[in-house]
């Protein structure tokens, strides 16, 4: 018997420390060959012509399992005979169990059914079996660069830090000459960490002031502010290398003069400001004005690659050292907003799909895409009507590296917003 095998990639989710439910649904129709994959509502992956006019014989064992990963979690595994929408599918991981039983295979008798293995343990449904990824799904907003709007976490590391990367969704209107995005500081060094907008140089600051005669100034341009990029920024002690980047691509780097350096602990992170003093000293003229979404802090050097499929992806990944929905509750002071759901994040299936046929209707087009991506040249990420060509070819995200012209630049971001 000849048999092939086809792979499709999720946006990358699992590497979360602690980490967190995510639901998970898959279907595919041998009539039409179209594979999908959904990730916590929302349509990630559809491949073509995967194994069309076939059956699947009956009577055969199934097998599943969570390879490469100590101490994984799956519950409510159900199969279905038919292909479940996307919209109850949407509503299934959002909104609790829909069809909670499957015809096929059914979770509920799952214990009676798996071959004895000591590896396996089982236990009651946990109280947090929810599509966890809707607590990170929300952007805030700093509606004026003021003293009194910023977000602010004291004692948010407890232990030593010799290595991060700090990635985050921003666009920012560059109302002051230093406009403050992130600022980490010490009993010892009020400014520890501290990135910022420079507008006279049109510069992303990464400073790192680790004593009074020694300090790192990493300096790149950046390009439209406000509009909104993708940054992540990376710092490791041991070689002291520095890296910027913005929307997937690399803007600079260095590696001088915080070799061995480490970063106390027990510290005070505050967003939309700059710290004179422990925890405070604010003053407007350094203060943010514009939009955040998914900043989140990692105990490690990110690759290329994953800062690129995140990039390209508009999906942001739980860091493992702070977390954006950390930020969400109890942290907020002044006149700074949260708006549930992002406009920089795949929004849910019916959401998606009310977009997509729009883009159809308006470009008389019958496969068109509406996503979330980086135009041509300098004028930052849109949503636009994109064209399956400029799409990975397993993903439902645009294709970052290609740097495609295959998208519809004219003035449709509102319209597509509005669809909600």
């Amino acid at each position: 018997m000849f048999t092939t095998s086809r792979e499709a990639r999720i946006p990358w989710f699992w590497n979360e420390s602690p980490a967190y439910w995510h639901h998970i649904a898959t279907t595919w129709s041998s009539d039409t060959g179209h594979w999908k994959i959904y990730l916590d509502g929302s349509l990630v992956s559809i491949m073509h012509d995967v194994a069309t006019n076939i059956i699947i014989p009956a009577g055969r064992q199934l097998y599943f399992q969570l390879n490469g990963y100590e101490n994984s979690s799956q519950s409510r595994l159900n199969i279905w005979n038919y292909e479940i929408d996307g919209h109850a599918l949407s509503l299934m991981a959002n909104k609790g169990p829909l069809f909670e039983n499957g015809n096929v295979f059914a979770w509920y008798g799952i214990k009676s059914k798996v071959e004895k293995d000591n590896s396996i343990e089982f236990q009651e449904t946990p109280d947090d079996l929810h599509n966890s990824r809707t607590e990170s799904m929300f952007q805030m907003t700093f509606l004026e660069a003021s003293k009194e709007n910023y977000v602010k976490i004291e004692n948010v590391f407890t232990y030593q830090i010799s290595v991060f990367s700090l990635c985050f969704w921003a666009k920012f209107p560059a109302t002051n000459e230093v406009s403050s995005i992130f600022a980490y500081s010490t009993k010892s060094n009020s400014d520890e960490i501290w990135v910022h907008y420079d507008k006279k140089e049109s510069d992303l600051v990464f400073f790192l002031n680790y004593d009074s005669s020694r300090v790192v100034d990493k300096r790149e341009k950046v390009l439209t502010p406000d509009s909104w990029h993708f940054y992540c920024l990376q710092w490791r002690s041991t070689d002291g290398l520095h890296e910027i980047y913005q929307d997937g691509k690399k803007l600079g780097t260095s590696d001088n003069g915080t070799k061995d350096y480490i970063i106390p602990a027990n510290g005070t992170v505050v967003l939309g400001q700059e710290m004179d003093s422990h925890g405070g000293g604010f003053q407007s003229h350094q203060a943010f004005k514009g939009s955040l979404a998914g900043l989140n802090l990692w105990r490690q050097f990110l690759t290329v690659n994953v800062i690129q499929g995140m990039a390209s992806g508009v999906i942001n990944v739980n860091g493992n050292l702070l977390q954006w929905r950390d930020f969400r509750t109890k942290h907020l002071f002044g006149n700074v907003t949260i708006r549930n759901g992002s406009e920089a994040e795949i929004p849910e299936y019916r959401v998606q799909h009310l977009r997509d046929e729009w883009c159809e209707k308006k470009f008389k087009e019958t496969v068109i895409y509406a996503r979330f991506i980086r135009g041509q040249g300098t004028n930052g990420y849109k949503w636009r009507c994109v064209q399956p060509a400029a799409m990975l070819d397993e993903n439902m995200c645009y294709n970052i590296t290609k740097n495609s012209s295959l998208n519809q630049t004219k003035a449709m971001e509102e319209n597509l917003l509005g669809i909600n």
